[in-house]
């Protein structure tokens, strides 16, 4: 038997096990990276509604005022509280897409370690199995003999 085979196998296992955990860390890097570009994405977004509603409140405001009607109160004051809530509702919206956008990757990202880790566990009963073959089979040779 050669000595140098069950080492051999299990020196494979041991770098395919090293592979799949780095690959396991850069999943999670990626995963990073992704919910801090949503992050960044969903403030931006944020920032634009936020100052696109304070022009047209300002101008709102403005056209109001110009006309000679006190603002704020009777119908424009309901007209605005509509607008307001309307901005708000479409904000909590913008809000909760970031955290289904979160949700999704880190749902993504366990599927991937999970299959990660099964690749590490199928590594390690492969090698486990040959190298019980090999084992027998070499057993077996040197009972029996070779037929060559």
């Amino acid at each position: 038997m050669a000595w140098w085979v069950i080492p051999a196998m299990v020196a494979s296992t041991a770098v395919t096990v090293m592979g799949i955990q780095q690959q396991k860390k850069n999943l999670k890097a990626n995963a990073a990276w992704n919910k801090y570009e949503n992050e960044l994405n969903f403030n931006y977004e944020k920032q634009k509604r936020l100052t696109d509603e304070k022009k047209r409140m300002s101008l709102a405001r403005a056209v109001g005022g110009a006309s000679g009607a006190q603002m704020f109160t009777g119908s424009s004051l309901i007209v605005a509280n509509a607008d307001i809530e309307e901005f708000e509702t479409d904000m909590w919206y913008l809000e909760k897409g970031l955290w289904a956008k979160t949700q999704a990757g880190d749902s993504a990202l366990a599927g991937e370690i999970a299959n990660a880790n099964f690749a590490i566990g199928q590594s390690l009963f492969n090698t486990a199995a040959s190298a019980g073959s090999y084992k027998a089979n070499m057993d077996n040779a040197a009972k029996y003999g070779t037929k060559v």
